[in-house]
């Protein structure tokens, strides 16, 4: 049940207390530790290398768990991911993408250490999604001033206004949401371009 030092967790909960606990008996497992404050904070750690396993509560502000389990089973769905909540299992909403729940008020570290150790030495069998490659993405006009783009990194939608002479070249533009850069190609000015998907 220890930890191997090349098993990296990434902790996610918005609550100072649950992280230095939970983070604290990891590393005493022997467990390498990182934490982010929630979703958006978690992607940005993604970003900077994977992890062998994700814990992730789930009501958080800015970037839910909800929302960050469905990035990371879009993305990256060969990682584990243990939920752990206040909201009792049986009241847990249909089709959270988790390999393990804990409850926050009552499970035990020790089987959540068990728990981590199974999925890091024996993770479930999912296929690895294609790495995203920040390739431009078309930008689709509202009819209202404004692009809406998609960000590949969060998967949530922004949008931009419209620039005069906005041409196909390529823009580059910051994602309101999670602060990635988005390449984007638009039509040739004209909104009604059928060239826009």
């Amino acid at each position: 049940m220890v930890g191997q030092l090349s098993d990296r967790v990434l902790l996610v909960d918005d609550e100072p207390l649950v992280r230095r606990l939970i983070s604290g008996y990891l590393v005493a497992a022997g467990y390498v530790v990182r934490v982010a404050v929630d979703g958006l904070d978690a992607l940005g750690k993604l970003r900077e290398g994977l992890p062998d396993l994700i814990i992730s509560d789930l009501n958080m502000p800015r970037m839910s768990g909800f929302e960050l389990l469905d990035v990371v089973r879009q993305r990256f769905p060969q990682i584990p991911v243990i939920v752990i909540s206040g909201v009792a299992a049986d009241e847990m909403p249909e089709g959270v993408a988790a390999d393990a729940y804990y409850h926050k008020n009552g499970f035990g570290f020790d089987q959540l250490l068990r728990t981590v150790s199974d999925l890091t030495r024996k993770p479930p069998l999912r296929t690895a999604a294609p790495r995203v490659d920040n390739k431009p993405v078309w930008a689709r006009w509202d009819g209202n001033g404004h692009y809406t783009l998609n960000c590949e990194d969060c998967l949530r939608s922004f949008s931009v206004p419209r620039a005069p002479n906005m041409g196909r070249d390529e823009k580059l533009t910051l994602c309101v949401h999670c602060g990635r850069t988005v390449q984007f190609l638009t039509s040739d000015g004209d909104p009604q371009d059928p060239a826009l998907p």
